[in-house]
């Protein structure tokens, strides 16, 4: 067998070169230019210190809730990233490698190198179609810290929506104004997740100018549940709007609300008198506000408030769970950030970060213990990072 499918397989050679012999030497002449291709990429790398205690962390395990900058106390790599990108025509391809700490890109534990993005686009009119690895359409930040307005990311980036997706989507250009995408991908963060099932999800982004932009995202399909490890049905919608009313003031609004599948019915009693409930899936909600100033050419300045609160804590935030059914997880974060550019392409940040769960609500008052270093209920921490961008 395996000689008579080699005796097929040359023959089958053989046929194609005879006819495409002839055929290439007549389109010698017509043969298109090679693509162009462009190397882009990064190397930032930082220093946190955190205040909360001696100890700098929790039991060794780092600035909790924060990503990417969690180890403390010490000189690390922030992310060192490189991105290829070949076009020829209406055709791209991207290639996109990312390496910092473990974890951090939502991999298996000791993994530090991710394809990030491996994608290959087609624009027609006004249609892009793409298919392959690429990182998520939610939120308001991006992977790489030199494309924020803060360098820590925010509790929304991490903790309710995927780091990037596998799959296909299709965008359709309106106008030059709006936008409409959909995607079809293999659950969220794919090696969390693979063979679970199907992720869809949408986008309209609408510019009517050049001060205002909203964006209404959307993705439901297989997600993580935190404190049982199973990949259940999640879904996230979110509302974003971007102001900027001068050329020194942006301000942006991000608001999500979403439910996580429990996979299994929970039993509630709310009070002594109340009928059992049977609870299939938990809500849970937040918002973030930036605003950034550019205090000169070389200088900015910016702030990101948010809450995010999560009903039983199913979705871990700062790796914790709420004690029992009726119980919300509930976070807060503040950042302040000033960024100074050395040179285009070399930037020096200063960050203070303040991040505050003060209790786990329910039918009465209650608090199980901090979840930061010594039992607390905050954490500051302060980072100086240098990045430089290619």
């Amino acid at each position: 067998m395996n000689k008579m499918i080699k005796a097929l397989a040359l023959l089958a050679s053989a046929i194609l070169m005879g006819v495409s012999a002839p055929v290439m030497a007549q389109t010698a002449a017509a043969t298109p230019a090679a693509p162009s291709v462009t190397v882009d990429g990064l190397v930032d790398a930082y220093y946190t210190y955190n205040f909360t205690n001696a100890a700098h962390g929790i039991n060794g395990a780092g600035n909790i809730g924060q990503f990417w900058n969690t180890s403390d106390n010490s000189f690390s790599l922030g992310l060192a990233e490189t991105k290829i990108t070949a076009k020829q025509g209406n055709a791209t391809a991207v290639v996109e490698l990312a390496y910092q700490d473990a974890a951090n890109l939502g991999l298996p534990s000791g993994t530090n190198l991710d394809v990030l993005q491996a994608y290959a686009q087609y624009t027609t009119g006004a249609w892009t179609l793409t298919a392959g690895r690429f990182t998520t359409w939610m939120g308001n930040e991006v992977v790489e810290p030199t494309s924020n307005f803060n360098y820590s990311h925010s509790l929304l980036f991490w903790y309710t929506i995927p780091v990037w997706n596998q799959g296909i989507s299709a965008s359709y250009a309106v106008d030059s104004t709006l936008s409409i995408t959909g995607y079809a991908t293999d659950g969220y963060n794919t090696n969390l997740t693979s063979g679970n099932g199907f992720t869809y999800g949408g986008e309209v982004a609408w510019t009517p100018n050049s001060t205002w932009k909203f964006v209404l995202n959307g993705i439901d399909g297989p997600g993580q549940v935190f404190f049982t490890g199973a990949a259940k049905d999640k879904w996230v919608g979110e509302f974003i709007a971007s102001y900027a009313p001068t050329s020194d003031w942006t301000f942006v609004l991000d608001a999500e609300y979403g439910a996580q599948d429990l996979g299994f019915g929970e039993e509630w009693n709310l009070t002594p008198t109340s009928p059992n409930i049977t609870v299939n899936s938990l809500d849970f909600w937040g918002a973030a506000l930036y605003a950034k100033y550019a205090i000169s050419s070389d200088w900015s300045a910016a702030l990101r408030v948010e809450e995010l609160k999560d009903v039983e804590g199913q979705l871990g935030i700062y790796g914790m769970f709420a004690p029992g059914p009726g119980w919300t997880d509930e976070a807060r974060e503040a950042t302040l950030t000033v960024t100074h550019a050395v040179t285009p392409a070399w930037t020096i940040t200063a960050e203070g970060r303040y991040d505050y769960e003060p209790t786990f609500l329910g039918t009465t008052p209650s608090n199980t213990g901090g979840t930061f270093a010594g039992a607390s209920n905050d954490q500051l921490t302060a980072t100086l990072s240098t990045a430089f961008v290619f």
